[in-house]
């Protein structure tokens, strides 16, 4: 079974946390998701813990430090930034080398700097909380834009909404694309959005409903086999190509030919999933010429092959069978 750990404190955000429940504490079995263990941990074990801004909520912890043990994935929610505690710090760095994914939300990122986590590394969080991570932790690379930063077994993610992107996107990379997707439509939100989209674009919301690029968005993904490149995107939104690329930056935080490649990669792997398809038929149905093609970009985002995709992916889905 996989294990989601949340490491919960005094004055966490009722958001933040509520996302990492949404995504990894629903029981969604009956329509083919894997079972997933969320535990809530705290330093001093089950109690009740205030949150921020809102004085008449509490949330209870159900497990102590010791439910960071063994978990899949272990995600730190955003509360005031703050290094943590020597015991949290202890139980991160153990965690950590065990093998967990650690995963930051928001200020959750000063946790996994007190700890040693991001030494030598790229990392996010909120924007307005970067110039103080960087100055305060100088050895780390702070990516000040991104939604969120994967750097492999540590990802750091911006606050709010960002915190959706980064947890569907653990899901994506641990569980799976198709139940990345399933529960990213059960919450209606975007399936997936890149980590180097920007925090915040200048015109995130367009002035009028035919002004956006949804419909030719729906309109390319649709067509992912199909000679689909930023002219044919431009044609369709009937702008110039300059204009698409200014309107893609200003409404997702991304150039046309990244959504493009994000649109292709995510399609591949839910065919790597649910299909026995062949790589090259799979990579002619997202738009490749060839599986080479194909190979060469899905490593690049995903960091394997599609066959090693497929086969992990196989091995993990049988190993949940049976399990309670």
């Amino acid at each position: 079974m996989f294990t989601a750990a949340v490491l919960v404190r005094n004055g966490l955000s009722l958001f933040e946390f509520g996302v990492t429940a949404e995504v990894f504490g629903i029981d969604r079995t009956e329509v083919g998701s894997p079972p997933i263990d969320f535990r809530v941990c705290s330093e001093d074990g089950p109690r009740w813990l205030e949150t921020k801004h809102v004085s008449t909520v509490r949330i209870e912890s159900t497990h102590g430090l010791e439910g960071l043990r063994g978990a899949d994935v272990v995600i730190v929610s955003a509360s005031l930034p703050h290094t943590g505690t020597e015991a949290e710090q202890a139980a991160l760095r153990r965690a950590h080398s065990e093998g967990a994914v650690i995963v930051s939300l928001c200020s959750g990122a000063f946790l996994l700097a007190g700890a040693g986590l991001l030494d030598g590394r790229q990392a996010s969080t909120h924007w307005l909380f970067a110039d103080q991570l960087a100055r305060d932790f100088p050895r780390i690379d702070v990516v000040e834009a991104n939604l969120f930063t994967d750097a492999g077994q540590i990802v750091t993610a911006a606050g709010t909404a960002a915190a959706i992107d980064a947890c569907l996107h653990i899901v994506r990379r641990e569980i799976g694309a198709t139940t990345g997707r399933m529960i990213a439509r059960r919450m209606v939100v975007a399936p997936a959005r890149s980590g180097n989209q920007l925090q915040f674009v200048e015109r995130p919301v367009p002035a009028a409903a035919d002004q956006g690029l949804s419909a030719t968005l729906e309109w390319a993904a649709s067509r992912l086999g199909e000679d689909i490149d930023a002219p044919a995107l431009a044609r369709h939104a009937k702008v110039s190509v300059r204009q698409l690329g200014r309107r893609f930056k200003q409404e997702l935080g991304t150039t046309p030919l990244q959504w493009i490649t994000q649109e292709r990669i995510r399609a591949a792997q839910e065919l790597l999933e649910v299909s026995d398809l062949s790589i090259e038929t799979i990579g002619r149905k997202v738009g490749y010429s060839s599986a080479t093609q194909l190979r060469e970009h899905f490593r690049r985002s995903v960091g394997t092959s599609p066959s090693q995709y497929r086969e992990s992916f196989a091995a993990a889905t049988s190993s949940s069978v049976g399990r309670p």
